[in-house]
C-alpha cells in the first residue's frame, strides 16, 4: 500500500491537506511505550474525527480505522486496526526496531455504493462507488523509532558444571534446562574457573574459544527446529542475539555465524600478546 500527500483518488478523502471534504477534520495522535527488558513494543492512538457519514461507517463495521506501519529493518509491512477514539496494538519482541513509519487512515471493508460525504467537492457529483479497501480519510505520516533491546552477555545464556561422566579435555553441551549446560571433567571444569578468574584479556580469548563450538552445537540444534527449545529462558536471549547480529535460525555458516554472536573472539588475540610481552620486558 503506497500512500502520498500528492496523491489524488477517484473519490472524496477527508484529509486536511486535501479540499475533497471540507468543514471535518481527521487527527490522530500516536505514543510509543517500549519496555527494553522484553523488547515489546507497543503503540497507542487517539483519534479525533467529526464527520457524521464516516462515524456511522465505522459503527456499522463497513470501515475501518488503523494505521499502515512499515519498518524497513525488520520487513515489517502491516494494515493494523485500532480501536476508537483510543487503541492500543502490542507488538512481538523485534517485529519492529529502528525508524517506524505510522499512516492512520480510514478504509471502506465493503462495497459502498452512492457515497456522498458531507462537505464534498461539487466535483465529486452526487454520489460515488467504493471498492472494499478503498481509502476514506488520510492523516500525516508519523515516524518513530524503536530502540534496540539490550543484548544479553553471553555467559548469561550458559552454564559451565564438572561431571564425573564426561571424560577429561572434552564437554557435553545440554541446552534442556533455563540456560544452556556445558559439563565437563573435573580438571578441565578447574582450569576453566581458573582461567575465568584470570586477567581480563585471558580470562576474554579462552572463554570465548570454550563458547565458540558450543554456539555453533545450539545453532545446530535450532536449525532443525526451534521450536522444540521456545519454552526454555535462555531461547529469547540467544534469538534476539542472534537478531543483533544478523545471525539466521535457519542454518547457515555455523562457523562464521558463532563468530559473529561472539563479537569476534580471536580479536582479542592481539591484545594478549601485546600484554604477555610486556610482561616478558618486566
Amino acid at each position: 500500500m503506497k500512500i502520498s500527500e500528492s496523491a489524488s483518488y477517484p473519490h472524496p478523502v477527508l484529509a486536511h491537506w486535501s479540499g475533497d471534504i471540507s468543514e471535518a477534520s481527521f487527527t490522530v495522535t500516536m505514543d510509543l511505550a517500549e519496555d527494553i527488558g522484553t523488547g515489546k513494543v507497543a503503540i497507542r492512538c487517539e483519534t479525533m474525527l467529526d464527520h457524521p457519514e464516516l462515524l456511522a461507517l465505522l459503527e456499522a463495521g463497513s470501515a475501518g480505522f488503523g494505521c499502515f506501519i512499515t519498518c524497513r529493518e525488520t520487513g515489517f509491512r502491516r494494515l493494523q486496526p485500532f480501536g476508537l477514539p483510543t487503541g492500543v496494538h502490542e507488538f512481538a519482541p523485534g517485529a519492529l526496531l529502528g525508524l517506524v513509519q505510522l499512516r492512520p487512515l480510514i478504509w471502506a471493508k465493503e462495497d459502498i455504493h452512492g457515497y456522498s460525504p458531507t462537505g464534498a467537492h461539487p466535483e465529486f457529483g452526487g454520489g460515488m462507488d467504493i471498492r472494499a479497501g478503498d481509502i476514506l480519510a488520510l492523516d500525516d505520516e508519523q515516524r518513530v523509532n524503536v530502540l534496540r533491546p539490550p543484548v544479553a552477555s553471553i555467559e548469561s545464556i550458559f552454564e559451565i558444571a564438572a561431571s564425573d561422566e564426561v571424560v577429561e579435555g572434552l564437554f557435553e553441551v545440554d541446552p534442556g534446562g533455563d540456560r544452556v549446560l556445558i559439563r565437563m571433567g573435573q580438571e578441565t571444569y578447574q582450569l576453566v574457573q581458573n582461567l575465568r578468574e584470570s586477567d581480563t584479556a585471558s580470562r576474554a580469548v579462552v572463554m570465548n574459544s570454550l563458547y565458540v563450538p558450543v554456539v555453533m552445537e545450539v545453532l545446530h540444534r535450532l536449525s532443525h527446529g526451534p521450536e522444540d527449545f521456545q519454552s526454555h529462558r535462555w531461547f529469547e536471549p540467544f534469538h534476539r542475539r542472534c537478531d543483533a547480529f544478523d545471525v539466521s535460525l535457519e542454518g547457515g555458516a555455523l562457523l562464521s555465524d558463532a563468530q559473529k554472536m561472539l563479537n569476534l573472539p580471536f580479536g582479542g588475540l592481539g591484545q594478549l600478546i601485546d600484554q604477555e610481552g610486556l610482561d616478558d620486558a618486566d
